[in-house]
């Protein structure tokens, strides 16, 4: 009886090693076909240094139609933030869960791609946009967004930039947040009348923007609990 409690014993050893090996190696394979997709895509977009932003925000990106052109008809934008990895494309489709675990290639995968809330305009004419990316456990995608929680890099990191096919964006951050998945006020549109009184009594971290503009919100999952999210909110003009 010892003698078949040992192997059985052994054999589920070996079964969850097994598992445990299969999931890394799904992880490892994962991970390593989101850095050859962003690598693909990052040629096409040139290198933009900070100094050249505000020479550029009224003109047009020919990439932006490249990238629609070679490689999805669904790229809309490019969206960077300085000091992060957020340096993708993203999307704008009335079926939007489907980039929740595509690639814009259209390849199967759990990072899926930064999309637009489907409410939102693709060509961001509207007053108030919501763009959502997975918070990945190796920082890709919109994982980085953590990062604003900490008030000294939320100080030193005020911004980033929104590039569309005809117009070049600057992006204010103003508020860093945690809300519930159903919060009205950030998940709403069009936007509440109250809407700046609400995120500043709610935000964890917040500043006066500079001036008016368009708002932009970047969500996320917290990676706590299923019904939270991040949510780093930017002027954009």
């Amino acid at each position: 009886m010892r003698q078949f409690i040992r192997i059985v014993l052994a054999i589920v050893s070996l079964a969850l090693f097994c598992v445990s090996g299969y999931k890394a190696y799904e992880i490892y394979q994962e991970t390593a076909q989101e850095k050859r997709v962003k690598q693909s895509l990052l040629e096409y977009r040139p290198v933009i240094t900070p100094g050249l932003i505000d020479e550029i925000i009224d003109i047009g990106n020919p990439f932006i139609t490249d990238l629609s052109t070679d490689v999805n008809t669904d790229i809309v934008g490019w969206l960077t933030i300085p000091g992060t990895r957020v340096d993708y494309p993203f999307v704008y489709s009335e079926d939007y869960d489907y980039y929740l675990k595509h690639d814009v290639y259209g390849n199967a995968t759990s990072s899926g791609s930064l999309f637009m809330d489907e409410r939102s305009a693709a060509d961001f004419s509207g007053e108030y946009t919501i763009i959502y990316g997975h918070n990945m456990n190796n920082k890709s995608m919109f994982g980085d967004l953590s990062l604003f929680s900490n008030e000294s890099f939320f100080d030193s990191h005020t911004g980033g930039t929104v590039f569309l096919d005809d117009h070049t964006y600057s992006l204010e951050f103003f508020a860093y947040m945690i809300v519930y998945d159903n919060d009205r006020a950030v998940y709403g549109i069009p936007r509440q009348a109250d809407f700046f009184e609400y995120v500043k009594s709610t935000a964890r971290i917040y500043r006066e923007p500079s001036g008016a503009g368009k708002i932009v919100a970047l969500s996320t999952c917290t990676n706590i609990d299923n019904d939270t999210r991040i949510v780093l909110m930017g002027v954009c003009r």
